[in-house]
C-alpha cells in the first residue's frame, strides 16, 4: 500500500496533451503518486475533487511586485494573496526594485528581503543594461530564471541599444542564459511622443499612437535578427499584434531559440477600450485593433505563443487619476495576476480556446523556459504538488470594490467571468479555497533555476 499526507481523488488531470482520471498522492510537499481508483492508497487527509478538472499551479513569468522600494504600489505578500486567489503557485519577479537587481550583491539582498513575504513559491530575473555586461554570469550562476530587459527608455530603465544588445546576448548565449525583453523602438517613440506634444494632443487615443504598432515592430525585428546572429534563448514579451507572433514563430521554425509572450489583455481589450477607459487600461505596448483579435486567438490555439505572463503592474489609484483629464498623466501599467488565468478559463468557457492549451501556456511552458521544470508546471511524480483543482461552471463579477491587490482597482472593473480556481495549493499546502485565501507570508520560497529547457 503507498501512503502519504495528501490523496486528491476522483479529479481529470489536465496537460497539454490529454487528460487523464488519476487519484494525485503527496507526500512531503511532492507527488509521490498518480494512481488508478482501483490502485490501493492511504493519505492522512483527502479532497474529493468530484469530476473537476485538475491542471498544475499557474507560473507567471511576468511579474512587478515593485517590493522592495514601490510598497505603496504592491509588497510581496498582497501580490502574493492576490496570486493565490487567481491559481498562480510561483510567480518570477522582475529585477526594478530598489535597490535595482543588476549585480547578484542585490540578488542575494532581495532574496533575504523576501523570505518571509511570499505566499508562493517565487524565482527572480536579474536586469540586463548597459552597465552591467560582467556582472550577468553570477547572477546566472545564483539561480536566477533569466534577464529582463527593455529596448525603450522606460520606468527609469536605460534601453538596451541595438549594439548593447548584442554584447549582452553574446555573453547570455554562452552560458545558455534567457532573455525576456520588453520591444518597442526608442526612436520612434520619442519621434511621435514630440509630434502628438505639439499638436496639444491630450486624449485616450493619442496613446495608441505614441505607442505606435511600428515602434513594436521595428524593435522586434530588430530583437530577431540579434538573437539569430548571437543564438540567444530569448522571449518576445508581451506580443500585441498576430502580424509579429507570425515572425516571431518564422525564427523559431528556421531552428533558433525565439519565443513570443503575450497577455490576457492583448487577447479581450482594443482600441475601444482605450478609448472609454483611458487611464485605467493604460500599458506599453498598448491593445491594438478590434479587427485583429480573432487572429490572436487563432495564433495562440496555432501555438505561436509560447507563454502567457500576467505583466502585473499596479499603480494607485490616485496616481492613474489625473490621466483621465491627460492621458499623459498616467503610468503605464496595470494590476493583472489575479485575473489572468480567471480570464483564459473564462476564455475556454467561451470556446475560444482549451484547458490544454491554457495549461501549456501558464504553466508548462513558463516552467520550462524559466528554468522550473521538474519541480514547477507539471503534475508528474516528483514534482511539488502545485496543483489547481477548479470550479468551471463558477461565475464571478470582477469588481474594484473586490480586488485583493494592493492598488484597489482592474480594467475588468464589471466584466463578469466563468471558470475559477476552487482549491490551490503550494507544496501540497491549500493556500486559496472557494475564494478566500489562507496561505501565510513566508510559506512560499525562492525557487532556485533547476534547468533551462526549450519548450
Amino acid at each position: 500500500m503507498i501512503k502519504g499526507d495528501l490523496l486528491i481523488k476522483n479529479g481529470i488531470i489536465v496537460n497539454s496533451r490529454g487528460q487523464i482520471k488519476n487519484n494525485i498522492l503527496i507526500k512531503d510537499e511532492k507527488i509521490v503518486a498518480l494512481v488508478n481508483e482501483k490502485e490501493d492508497c492511504k493519505a492522512d487527509k483527502i479532497i474529493d475533487a468530484k469530476g473537476r478538472y485538475i491542471i498544475p499551479g499557474g507560473v507567471d513569468g511576468h511579474t512587478h511586485m515593485m517590493d522592495p522600494g514601490y510598497t505603496e504600489r504592491e509588497d510581496f505578500t498582497t501580490g502574493t494573496i492576490a496570486a493565490a486567489y487567481g491559481g498562480i503557485t510561483t510567480v518570477v519577479d522582475h529585477h526594478r526594485t530598489i535597490p535595482a537587481v543588476y549585480s547578484v550583491k542585490e540578488l542575494k539582498e532581495k532574496i533575504e528581503y523576501l523570505k518571509d513575504k511570499s505566499v508562493v513559491d517565487f524565482g527572480l530575473k536579474g536586469g540586463g543594461s548597459p552597465e552591467n555586461l560582467d556582472n550577468l554570469e553570477d547572477m546566472w550562476k545564483a539561480g536566477i530564471t533569466g534577464f529582463k530587459m527593455f529596448t525603450c527608455n522606460l520606468h527609469g530603465v536605460k534601453a538596451m541599444y541595438s549594439g548593447y544588445l548584442y554584447e549582452s546576448f553574446k555573453k547570455i548565449a554562452s552560458m545558455d542564459g534567457t532573455v525576456l525583453i520588453h520591444s518597442e523602438d526608442d526612436s520612434i517613440l520619442k519621434s511621435n511622443e514630440e509630434n502628438l506634444k505639439a499638436q496639444g494632443r491630450t486624449d485616450f487615443l493619442s496613446h495608441l499612437e505614441w505607442r505606435s504598432a511600428l515602434a513594436e515592430e521595428v524593435a522586434v525585428e530588430a530583437v530577431i535578427s540579434v538573437a539569430k546572429a548571437t543564438k540567444v534563448r530569448v522571449n518576445i514579451a508581451h506580443v500585441s499584434q498576430p502580424n509579429l507572433l507570425e515572425k516571431i514563430k518564422q525564427a523559431r521554425d528556421e531552428g533558433y531559440s525565439i519565443y513570443a509572450e503575450t497577455c490576457p489583455h492583448y487577447l479581450y481589450l482594443t482600441e475601444d477600450d482605450m478609448e472609454t477607459k483611458g487611464p485605467w487600461v493604460k500599458f506599453t505596448p498598448p491593445m491594438r485593433l478590434k479587427k485583429d483579435l480573432d487572429r490572436m486567438w487563432e495564433l495562440y490555439n496555432k501555438g505561436y505563443v509560447t507563454t502567457i505572463g500576467s505583466d502585473h503592474c499596479p499603480y494607485p489609484k490616485a496616481d492613474k487619476l489625473p490621466g483621465e483629464k491627460n492621458i499623459w498623466d498616467a503610468p503605464n501599467g496595470i494590476p493583472g495576476i489575479e485575473t489572468s488565468m480567471r480570464l483564459m478559463l473564462n476564455a475556454v468557457n467561451e470556446g475560444k480556446t482549451t484547458l490544454n492549451k491554457v495549461v501549456e501556456t501558464m504553466c508548462e511552458n513558463p516552467a520550462k523556459l524559466y528554468g522550473l521544470y521538474p519541480a514547477k508546471g507539471f503534475i508528474e511524480v516528483g514534482a511539488d504538488a502545485d496543483i489547481v483543482i477548479l470550479d468551471m461552471d463558477k461565475e464571478e463579477i470582477i469588481s474594484n470594490d473586490t480586488v485583493i491587490s494592493k492598488c484597489g482597482w482592474t480594467p475588468y472593473d464589471g466584466m463578469k467571468l466563468k471558470g475559477m480556481p476552487d482549491i490551490v495549493l503550494v507544496r501540497g499546502n491549500i493556500v486559496s479555497e472557494k475564494g478566500k485565501v489562507i496561505g501565510k507570508p513566508g510559506f512560499g520560497k525562492f525557487i532556485k533555476r533547476i534547468k533551462t529547457i526549450n519548450p
